[in-house]
């Protein structure tokens, strides 16, 4: 029985992940969620569909509260280990998009990075007692966090409070890495400019190709691929 539990679950890439996970008999899914008293309809529709094998547990875990993420492992089945960790929420809110170096707020900038920082950064805290031996903690990044891209033009300067927190998340998951260093793989999934609403309709990744590609990478990462950077079918990416 392979166990993950993945933040962010209500929608887009995270939904898809528990979608495709979900036909799996041997597996256990720890879906979080910001509010389990949302609008979660199309979750709860996989969790009851009759094509379900896998064992779904709907959690809440608030990634702007600290107390909510405390409460984390007690929601958690006795004596649980966690096989795969996947950091998947985020925000981008559509305010920031507008925004530049000289005009974001700082309202702009506590928000993103409370929620794709200090977030992931709490979670990683209160579930490492609870990961399984060489299990996998994937912090789900965006190529806007690319250092390298941003400075040689690849991807436009644009959307400074959601690329300085990704590129703080990336630095994150280079000191978890280093600290569970022969305990477990930790890396940065870029996972593309995917069509999702934090997206957009200008992006060029099919939703379930990202979360297939995603779910196969981790699969196959060895020690030595942690701390890494990479796009969700594993291939290499700069800092």
């Amino acid at each position: 029985m392979r166990t993950y539990l993945i933040t962010g679950t209500r929608s887009g890439i995270g939904l898809e992940y528990v979608r495709q996970l979900s036909t799996s008999p041997d597996t256990t899914v720890v879906a979080v969620v910001r509010d389990v008293t949302a609008d979660l309809t199309d979750l709860k529709s996989i969790i009851s569909s009759p094509d379900t094998r896998a064992q779904i547990q709907l959690v809440e875990g608030n990634l702007t509260s600290p107390e909510s993420i405390t409460s984390l492992p007690s929601q958690l089945p006795q004596g649980l280990k966690i096989d795969v960790l996947i950091q998947n929420a985020g925000i981008l809110l559509p305010s920031a998009r507008s925004e530049t170096a000289s005009t974001v707020a700082i309202d702009s900038l506590n928000t993103h990075f409370s929620t794709n920082v200090i977030g992931p950064a709490l979670v990683f805290q209160a579930l490492v007692p609870h990961l399984a031996p060489g299990a996998v903690v994937a912090n789900i990044t965006s190529g806007l966090g690319s250092l390298t891209w941003n400075v040689e033009g690849v991807i436009p300067p644009g959307n400074p409070a959601y690329s300085i927190s990704k590129t703080a998340l990336n630095m994150l998951t280079v000191h978890q890495a280093a600290e569970l260093k022969g305990k477990a793989i930790v890396v940065c999934i870029d996972p593309g400019w995917v069509k999702t609403q934090m997206g957009g309709p200008g992006a060029m990744v099919e939703t379930a190709d990202c979360a297939r590609n995603v779910l196969r990478t981790l699969s196959m990462l060895k020690d030595e691929d942690t701390g890494k950077l990479m796009s969700n079918d594993g291939a290499p990416e700069p800092w």
